[in-house]
């Protein structure tokens, strides 16, 4: 057996195998012996891929190696390589040669066709004549669009350019002034540092004993110079600003040295720093740091200003004790409050804004007094001046308001303490010893004369009169002898007394009434009634807007301080003076013109006159320009002239109205005062009068709010007294609203617990027998005739919110029976329905055309089939055929369940008061209102919820003594029905 090798192709690679082969049947041991020697040995496939890669990894992607990567080509060149005995691998490899070349010729003959077309083309388009005239042609159309193009850009943004260019030439003088006041300070620095640095060589040259001589001429003669150089006035100046910024460094210091800052005074004890603000070494220092910070209106010799230092120095106490400084309660204890029912004093809301405002100032202040340096010259910008100015002035406005409540209340305690002395007086004058009887007397007389200066110094000269005359009366009124018992029950009458509008002590509500008309007066000026006129002339001559009373206007802003006087006065006095103006146009064209042209002069000139300063220039010149005497020789001689007198008024109006009312003057000016018709000129001005009337009004108003708020209670309950006086003091209307929510309360608190038999002795019914009442006015509609007597000012309110909870209560019933019938879930949110719907039924003049107008809305936004239609037809017309009935109880199911849903949100709204019971009832958020079936009206009802709570806070504190009386009265009542003894009116507020 022998063994042969034969090519074979593995993994394309050829390698020779060796095979055995029977060597006596085919006889060529010869043969193999002979070529044994050329044999080649192939290892194994795992040794030979070791050192062989397979043709595929050396693959790439280009035509030309992907020949020589295939299997054909390996086989070729291995063939070649061993046996070199296969003539036909050099012809395929030359056919391939050569086709490879004839591609390789055939692409490069594309290419250099496509190169001689290029040229081809570049040389025809070189060779052609250009046409510039196309080429001009469209540039200067260009240039024509593009100058057209900006001309109209230029145009419409012509006003802004304008303004553009206003203000950069504002900001660039500003910045030039700033630049030049730099420059300025820079120059004033440098000269003082050469003038330091000249002092330090001087000094410096005056140690050095060697050259004393000759730097003191050599200094000696620069002064010479500088002296020269400069003048008198320079000198002194410099002198001066030298001087006041030394004082300023001393006055920084001294205060500095005092010790006051926000962290020693909450250190110190209230008595120590009482008697510190009270010394005249800290007075005097505080009136220097105030100058310096800005506040330079305060002098050392007013005793005014120096009390309004005090006010600022007490700003430290208020920050340091708090408590003892405002506090007000020192005898409140003993003779309890006075008006329990409409009082939280946990939340006592101007203690907490005087404190703020003081944190602000003392805060403010000492950081600007540390900002004081050398490099400042220890001054402060105007910048900061201002915000000193703001804080201070609102830190005192604040002082004020709870100085003028805080002495009320101090003047009613030390009111009733001088009476109990007196009694004590009265009761040991006859039933003791003489001796005894003197000791008492002087102990008692040091005391009472210690009330009466104080009392005097706080009420005034004449309130203090008839509060000490008062005071003898009540006295001697309780002479007679009586139990412990009985005199602690006149102790307690004496109080309640005190309280009564009728009596002396509510001369403070007498002096509020007071303040309030002063600042009023300009607001509601004094108008004559129409029928008291003598002749139409008398309208124009004496006409004035129709202003709301000031009760009405204490009122609303007392519920809301953003109220403003709205401009329907104006078109009411437009409505009711038009027969004059129409009487007037005859009368015009008759030429009996004189007295309403003296009419009109006399209105305009008190109208104007108003709105200045008396005394000032333009004042005095409006009164000699529009004289009477003057107008009617003028008239008398006709040259009266109509035109000098309407151009005069337009160059006068724009410089009266305010800012945002320019537009509408300048249109006044422009259009209506070029009519031909003279009457209609006028009643233009009329117009443009009352304008400014109406804003100078709501000025004033804005300025005087903090006071007028500070005074509204005690106002308000002043002209309801007058009110009740009028009426014999009937509360027929409050009592029987009273006794309404009441039984419902109480119908609702035996439900919830029939075990309680004294369940009306609660604290709590009284507040939610209020909470019902106001619930019952605000959405149960009714006749207006039964308005309580004490919500008689909020009419107009209570009607517009009866008609806006009907109008919710109606629209979510359509949304909420419309969602159930297109099967779409209640809590889902269809806003864009919702507001369309409440604008249909707020708009609509009739019911047909509010049914219309809701199909409208809703068929816009849902597809729906036509049964399913006229269905919601059907059904938009039964609710608001039903809304529309005047009946108290609503006849629709679904309106009655809303109704009572959006009365007990209210109501538990109106209860909920402190923190913890909100967080105890989720019903009162606004999320509620979603699961309730009107979530797209959440909003409204809580801005509603929101009125009601505000007119409920501003009715407690202005009508809280009376409902306590129906309290008691209907406590008592009660409790002699139930056959049990009368209970103390505070037990059950």
């Amino acid at each position: 057996m022998q063994s042969t090798s034969g090519g074979v192709n593995s993994s394309g690679h050829n390698f020779v195998r060796t095979v055995k082969v029977d060597s006596d049947n085919h006889g060529l041991s010869s043969t193999l012996e002979g070529v044994s020697d050329t044999r080649i040995h192939i290892p194994p496939p795992r040794i030979a891929a070791r050192f062989y890669r397979l043709t595929t990894d050396n693959q790439s992607s280009s035509p030309s190696s992907s020949y020589y990567n295939s299997v054909s080509y390996v086989q070729f060149n291995q063939s070649n390589n061993i046996h070199r005995e296969t003539p036909n691998s050099f012809v395929a490899q030359h056919q391939r040669r050569i086709s490879l070349i004839e591609k390789k010729k055939a692409k490069f003959a594309v290419r250099a066709a496509h190169a001689d077309q290029v040229r081809l083309r570049a040389a025809f388009f070189k060779a052609a004549p250009r046409s510039t005239t196309n080429s001009e042609e469209k540039a200067i159309a260009a240039q024509h669009a593009r100058e057209k193009f900006l001309a109209d850009i230029v145009a419409a943004c012509a006003e802004e350019v304008k303004k553009a260019k206003e203000v950069a030439e504002s900001v660039k003088e500003k910045r030039e002034a700033e630049g030049k006041k730099l420059r300025k300070n820079i120059e004033e620095r440098l000269a003082e540092a050469k003038k330091r640095r000249e002092n330090e060589l001087r000094k410096c040259s005056s140690a050095k004993r060697r050259h004393t001589n000759s730097y003191c001429c050599k200094s000696r003669s620069r002064n010479v110079k500088s002296q020269d150089k400069i003048s008198i006035d320079v000198a002194v100046s410099r002198i001066q600003k030298q001087w006041r910024k030394y004082q300023r460094l001393k006055a920084i210091k001294e205060f500095r040295a005092v010790g006051l800052t926000i962290g020693s005074v909450k250190q110190e004890s209230f008595d120590h720093l009482a008697r510190m603000v009270r010394q005249v070494d800290v007075i005097l220092t505080t009136v220097r740091i105030l100058r310096i910070c800005g506040i330079k209106e305060i002098e050392v010799q007013s005793t005014s200003e120096m009390a309004n230092v005090r006010i600022f120095l007490s700003a430290y106490l208020i920050l340091g004790h708090p408590k003892q400084t405002l506090s007000t309660k020192d005898g409140a204890e003993n003779f309890g409050e006075v008006m329990p029912f409409n009082k939280d004093d946990s939340k006592d809301t101007q203690v907490e804004d005087i404190v703020a405002k003081a944190r602000d100032l003392i805060t403010f202040f000492e950081k600007l007094i540390m900002q004081l340096s050398p490099m400042n010259n220890h001054m402060t910008s105007q910048v900061q001046q201002s915000n000193m100015l703001e804080k201070y002035a609102a830190f005192y406005n604040a002082f004020i308001a709870w100085k003028a409540r805080d002495s009320d209340a101090l003047i009613n305690l030390m009111f009733l303490q001088f009476i109990e002395l007196e009694k004590i007086w009265l009761s040991v004058k006859g039933s003791t010893e003489e001796v005894v009887a003197e000791s008492y007397k002087k102990g008692i007389r040091d005391n009472q004369i210690m009330l009466m200066a104080r009392m005097k110094r706080l009420a005034g000269e004449k309130r203090y009169k008839q509060l000490m005359s008062r005071a003898m009366r009540e006295a001697r009124a309780s002479r007679s002898p009586r139990s412990d018992k009985q005199s602690t029950k006149n102790v307690q009458s004496c109080q309640k007394i005190s309280i009564e509008p009728k009596e002396g002590s509510a001369n403070s509500i007498e002096n509020s009434s007071n303040v309030m008309a002063s600042v009023l007066h300009p607001l509601t000026a004094p108008i004559q009634h129409e029928d008291t006129f003598i002749s139409s002339i008398n309208i124009i001559k004496f006409s004035q807007p129709i202003m709301q009373e000031n009760r009405v206007i204490t009122h609303e802003i007392a519920i809301n301080k953003e109220f403003r006087i709205s401009e329907d006065v104006i078109s009411i006095r437009r409505t009711a003076m038009k027969s004059a103006f129409e009487l007037m146009r005859n009368d015009v064209k008759a030429g009996n013109h004189d007295d309403w042209v003296l009419a009109t002069a006399y209105n305009v000139r008190k109208k104007l006159q108003r709105l200045l300063t008396e005394g000032k220039s333009m004042h005095a010149s409006i009164g000699e320009w529009l004289d009477h005497d003057l107008i009617a020789n003028q008239l008398r001689h006709q040259s009266f002239s109509y035109d000098k007198f309407f151009h005069e008024i337009s160059l006068l109006l724009p410089k009266l109205c305010a800012p945002f009312r320019d537009k509408e003057i300048r249109k006044i000016v422009e259009e209506d005062f070029r009519q031909n018709d003279v009457v209609s000129r006028i009643e233009a001005l009329m117009y443009a009068l009352d304008i400014l009337q109406l804003d100078y009004a709501n000025f004033l108003l804005q300025q005087n709010i903090p006071l007028i708020l500070a005074n509204a209670a005690k106002y308000e309950n002043y002209q309801f007294v007058q009110q009740l006086v009028e009426t014999n003091g009937s509360l027929q209307m409050t009592e029987n609203a009273w006794k309404i929510a009441h039984d419902k309360v109480m119908v609702e608190a035996f439900r919830r617990d029939p075990d309680k038999k004294d369940i009306y002795l609660n604290k709590s019914i009284s507040e939610k027998t209020y909470a019902q009442m106001l619930v019952d006015i605000f959405t149960i509609p009714g006749e207006e005739a039964r308005i309580p007597e004490t919500l008689l000012l909020d009419k107009s309110r209570i009607v517009r919110i009866r008609s806006e909870v009907l109008r919710i209560v109606t629209c979510g019933a359509i949304l909420l029976q419309c969602k159930n019938v297109l099967k779409r879930d209640v809590r889902s949110l269809w806003r864009v329905e919702g507001a369309r719907i409440y604008m249909v039924l707020e708009n609509a003049k009739s019911q047909e055309q509010a049914v219309q107008g809701i199909q409208t809305a809703l068929e816009s936004s849902r597809s729906m089939p036509s049964a399913t239609k006229d269905y919601i037809h059907e059904l938009i017309d039964r609710t608001i055929k039903a809304s529309d009935s005047v009946t108290p109880e609503l006849g629709d199911p679904v309106l009655r369940l809303l109704m009572t849903r959006v009365r007990g949100y209210i109501f538990t709204r109106l209860g909920t008061r402190t923190e913890k019971e909100k967080s105890k009832n989720s019903f009162i958020t606004s999320d509620s209102l979603v699961t309730l079936g009107i979530p797209e009206y959440s909003q409204k009802v809580c801005e509603i919820t929101h009125q009601i709570g505000r007119v409920a806070i501003v009715d407690r504190e202005a009508h809280g003594r009376w409902y306590e009386q129906i309290i008691r009265n209907f406590n008592t009542k009660l409790t002699k029905d139930n056959n049990k003894m009368d209970i103390d009116s505070s037990s059950t507020i």
